[in-house]
């Protein structure tokens, strides 16, 4: 069977870190062999909620953005030598329940990443500033990269173990946008499924607090990916088309 390793970036989530942990299903002919708790530098029990519910926990020593949660999870992935990496926030706002369906069409070899996305499945609550926001980048990543998805700030993801090698995230802050940029540059298959999306249940995000911030440092990794990945040099047989989606293929 192959292995799959799910990577849980959390701050300050010990009301639903162990629920998402223990919600985390049995997939066709893939065993989740390793969770990994991403831990940023929280101060309440998110950590030993954690590792009772059976994940290992990683602290990044101090408070870095999700960007480098990311980076951290996924060398922790690759070291594991897991065939699939599966991303998923600890807010419980995405349903472990959906990872099957992200996992599937990589199992089919259909895809390299599949990104699970809330406009195309379900919104139970969102504010209208992100929804704006989510729309505003989506379009921005859809026009540099044409790779049509829907949903580029989702946070729930399954990528091959390739793919989580060859990504290059050089932001300190967020990588959503700037994975899709790369890895459409890198001619990986993109793809998404619909997923539920629900009310938050405590709190409020603490990863990426404020939206002005986010906004302007997302765009600053927009840019500098795009430009990055565009004077790399284009060698024979470097297929970028196949990133390119059509509209019906997405929630297939």
């Amino acid at each position: 069977m192959k292995r799959v390793c799910v990577v849980i970036p959390a701050r300050n989530e010990e009301k639903t870190i162990g629920k998402v942990i223990k919600s985390i299903p049995r997939l066709p002919f893939f065993s989740v062999s390793y969770i990994v708790v991403i831990d940023n530098n929280t101060t309440d029990n998110t950590a030993s909620v954690a590792t009772k519910a059976g994940a290992r926990v990683i602290n990044t020593g101090s408070r870095k953005g999700l960007a480098e949660a990311f980076r951290v999870g996924l060398k922790e992935a690759v070291k594991q030598n897991v065939d699939v990496v599966v991303t998923i926030d600890a807010d419980a706002q995405y349903s472990p329940e959906d990872i099957p369906n992200l996992v599937a069409p990589i199992s089919a070899e259909k895809a390299d990443i599949v990104l699970g996305s809330r406009f195309a499945g379900g919104i139970e609550d969102m504010p209208i500033t992100k929804k704006i926001g989510n729309v505003f980048f989506t379009l921005i990543t859809r026009t540099l990269t044409g790779v049509r998805i829907s949903d580029s700030q989702t946070g729930f993801r399954a990528m091959t173990r390739k793919v989580a090698e060859s990504l290059e995230i050089t932001s300190d802050y967020t990588y959503t946008q700037e994975m899709i940029i790369d890895a459409a540059f890198k001619g990986f298959q993109i793809r998404e499924k619909p997923i539920f999306f629900a009310k938050r249940q405590s709190g409020k995000s603490r990863l990426i607090p404020n939206l002005l911030l986010y906004a302007s440092k997302a765009m600053k990794a927009i840019i500098k990916s795009y430009i990055r990945n565009t004077l790399k040099p284009k060698f024979k047989g470097d297929s970028r088309v196949s990133s390119r989606l059509s509209t019906g293929e997405v929630g297939k």
